[in-house]
């Protein structure tokens, strides 16, 4: 075959695939298929997709030399798995004629794209309706926004119920819905515990009204155990077999202290006490209304008798707690009045104002495509234009430090959670978003 010859034949060969791509009728990049010759797929991210291929590399035609396009060349004998025609007794794979002679050959009526399943010349998008379609390495897929929620709170308030603090019980009592209401109203799923004698009883919708026996689990629960003067750290310590089943593992935690004496255990043995419960208690708001000042203070009592008569000792340690922690402290007298109504206000503000964005997201329905739960994606978006591929892994024991995401429940997925490394990404940034892909292969950490 002369020179000539062999240019028309390879101009013959590539013009159609060149008009594809220049079409852009596919999805895919040009002349490559939908999967490599591993059987797996590579994503743009790097990451190793569950078919276990080598990651940095994109999907390809195999043999020959790689024309700049993406299609394969074969001469004498080599193989060639995307073009049309071989030559010299060359084989062409997937193709439904071969022809040993040097005359011209003709180009099939259809070709098969793996991506979509469809035949034609043309390519359907396999999704329809209000969903994005994305294009991922070698692969289409349908990007849905996931819904943030805020972090879920969980709260417990330990009441002084020694004889001197029979008003604070009534105010405390009396509040206790205002407070859970707002937070409740302003989209908080919140869970409350309340460590007190039955001195107090909350009513509905918090509590059930049914004293002794006040509970509406599973946002509220009354732990029966009487608060002495000094003891409300240490009996809250002591009764965590009680309480702790109320506590959810991406709950922000927040201890109210109402007393007006001081504690019998120091700031340090609590702090280092309660962190200990488990990583959601690491980053606990402690909040205090106790006496900021007793009859020690010669010139407040002085000024305030009221107040200096209603104090029996300074909360010494409950402020510095408080300030350990950043919470809010409310003075339990001041100016010869007990302001309730406004610590309570300032209280539930204070725990609406720190929730962050939950770590978890129902997965979203991608309209007209039925989920396969074996090819979702995540990406994080910060908000700022950048977008991180968010590799998954088989559950929260297989974390360790990774920024990565797993599901609810493998055979039931109903949920995906943010492992602890991408949680305190995304809660650190308030503009965090999250997209759920459907239709690759799930990434992997390599």
């Amino acid at each position: 075959m002369s020179l000539m010859s062999l240019m028309s034949l390879k101009v013959r060969v590539l013009d159609p695939r060149l008009a594809l791509c220049l079409a852009g009728l596919t999805f895919v990049a040009c002349g490559d298929d939908a999967a490599d010759s591993n059987g797996g797929s590579i994503s743009a991210s790097g990451y190793v997709t569950s078919a276990g291929v080598t990651a940095g590399v994109t999907a390809s035609g195999s043999g020959g030399d790689s024309d700049s396009d993406g299609s394969s060349d074969s001469d004498s004998g080599d193989s060639n798995s995307g073009d049309a025609t071989s030559e010299s007794g060359s084989s062409t794979s997937g193709d439904p004629t071969s022809d040993s002679s040097s005359g011209p050959t003709t180009e099939p009526t259809s070709t098969t794209n793996s991506t979509s399943g469809t035949t034609g010349g043309t390519t359907e998008d396999p999704t329809t309706g209000g969903s994005d379609s994305d294009t991922e390495g070698s692969c289409a897929e349908v990007k849905v926004e996931a819904e943030n929620k805020k972090q879920p709170a969980d709260i417990i308030f330990v009441i002084d119920n020694s004889g001197s603090m029979d008003y604070e019980e009534d105010e405390v009592q009396n509040h206790m819905n205002d407070f859970s209401g707002q937070i409740i109203d302003s989209g908080i799923d919140a869970h409350v515990v309340l460590l007190s004698n039955n001195d107090i009883c909350i009513g509905a919708p918090l509590g059930s009204g049914q004293c002794p026996d006040d509970s509406k689990e599973p946002n509220y629960l009354h732990v029966n155990v009487g608060i002495g003067s000094n003891d409300a750290l240490s009996k809250l310590l002591a009764n965590v077999d009680k309480w702790q089943d109320m506590m959810r593992p991406d709950g922000a935690k927040h201890v109210i202290v109402v007393s007006d004496d001081d504690s019998n255990i120091g700031a340090g043995t609590f702090n280092t006490e309660f962190k200990a419960l488990g990583p959601s208690y690491e980053d606990y708001k402690f909040h205090a209304i106790v006496g900021t000042w007793d009859v020690g203070d010669v010139f407040k009592c002085a000024g305030d008798p009221f107040c200096c008569a209603t104090i029996a000792d300074e909360g010494k340690v409950y402020k510095s707690l408080v300030g350990m922690t950043g919470g809010v402290l409310g003075p339990l007298c001041d100016g010869g009045k007990q302001k309730f109504d406004q610590l309570f206000d300032t209280l539930s503000t204070e725990v609406v104002q720190e929730a962050t964005i939950a770590c978890e997201w129902d997965i979203p329905e991608p309209m007209g495509m039925e989920i396969d739960f074996g090819k979702v994606n995540v990406d994080y978006l910060d908000g700022m234009g950048d977008k991180q591929p968010i590799p998954k892994v088989d559950g929260a024991d297989a974390c360790g430090d990774l920024e990565a995401w797993y599901y609810d429940d493998e055979n039931m997925p109903t949920k995906i959670f943010a492992c602890p490394s991408l949680c305190m990404k995304i809660q650190g940034n308030k503009d965090a978003k999250v997209d759920v892909k459907f239709g690759c292969e799930s990434l992997i950490p390599q």
